[in-house]
């Protein structure tokens, strides 16, 4: 079966994700192999929808990652090289639709935002875009993988200025983009947190404790939160730790040592259909140990939650719609 128009926006977008965080992919414009086209030694899969896509492991540049995605996607040719004939090549398939900058379009997720002189970079929807931006040192050329987790990276949106967006509309036979009803909503994520003094407690769903407790946050008042799991963030969704004596631990990280314990934590979700719900983002706030609870954060925006000097004793995790698509 064909997929709709808004699967096959929603399959590059996770496949943009896929490049922008896996420690593979970095910046090159090198030609050859390896190069901007990948290292040549093998393939990654992404799965969306139960169907596997595969992107050769190894480095791009800006507009190599979006050609080879929507080739790999669509499983067609797209006659583009870089971002001076991105806009030529993509529109001589048929199944894109150019809005100029300006024209008040607002770009939705699995669009390509294209300055033809100089950048590309991919809509992400929630207020979010992913790039390939500059190798390691600094220049155009680089070892392969990304070394500082910036070479390619999921960050806020922003105006290069974009010349335009390129957006995947289908042939004639394709279903359209259905707006999200918004009677729907994607499943709410779970977490808990360990304490010494309690260990793990029960699970929260939302404001709701699974075990009875009565709580409506994650935590005991006055005993430190030592590690934190949460679940049902989406597929390329994350938490992040921050703990007083090891630092920033890495994306979904479970701390090793209970010794120590928790200063800081970011969460950013990422939701599943955004078709049928329309975006959402992480909404969340802790309370450092003994004081009241610190200002609501919103996925990644501000750094997370935390005021990376006390440790926190509760945790409270809810879902916020995002109005405003980007």
């Amino acid at each position: 079966m064909a997929m709709t128009v808004s699967q096959v926006c929603e399959t590059a977008a996770q496949c943009m994700e896929h490049l922008c965080t896996h420690s593979w992919h970095g910046y090159t414009q090198a030609g050859g192999t390896p190069g901007r086209w990948g290292d040549g030694e093998g393939d990654c899969t992404v799965t969306v929808y139960g169907k596997d896509y595969k992107l050769a492991q190894g480095d791009r540049d800006c507009s190599s990652a979006m050609i080879s995605i929507y080739k790999a996607v669509l499983g067609i040719q797209v006659n583009a090289t870089y971002t001076g004939n991105m806009k030529a090549g993509f529109l001589a398939t048929g199944l894109f639709k150019w809005h100029p900058a300006g024209s008040g379009y607002r770009p939705v997720r699995g669009d390509i935002c294209l300055n033809e002189k100089n950048h590309t970079a991919m809509c992400l929807g929630g207020g979010k875009l992913g790039e390939f931006s500059i190798a390691e040192n600094g220049s155009i050329y680089g070892k392969t993988g990304d070394q500082t987790g910036k070479e390619s990276q999921i960050r806020a949106y922003y105006d290069y200025p974009w010349d335009g967006f390129l957006h995947y509309k289908g042939g004639k036979d394709a279903s359209p983009q259905k707006p999200a009803s918004g009677k729907a909503k994607p499943p709410e994520p779970k977490y808990r947190v360990y304490t010494k003094e309690d260990g793990w407690l029960g699970w929260m769903t939302g404001l709701k404790c699974s075990d009875g407790c009565g709580d409506n946050y994650a935590g005991v008042r006055g005993h430190f939160i030592r590690n934190v799991q949460i679940k049902n963030l989406g597929a390329a969704g994350w938490f992040r730790l921050t703990m007083t004596k090891q630092g920033l631990l890495g994306k979904n990280q479970q701390n090793k040592d209970l010794s120590d314990y928790v200063i800081g934590i970011a969460i950013y979700f990422d939701t599943p259909e955004p078709e049928k719900t329309g975006y959402y983002e992480a909404k969340y706030r802790v309370s450092p140990k003994g004081k009241g609870y610190l200002k609501w954060e919103y996925d990644d925006k501000d750094g997370g939650a935390g005021d990376d000097q006390n440790g926190i004793d509760r945790l409270q995790l809810i879902l916020e719609k995002v109005e405003k698509d980007l």
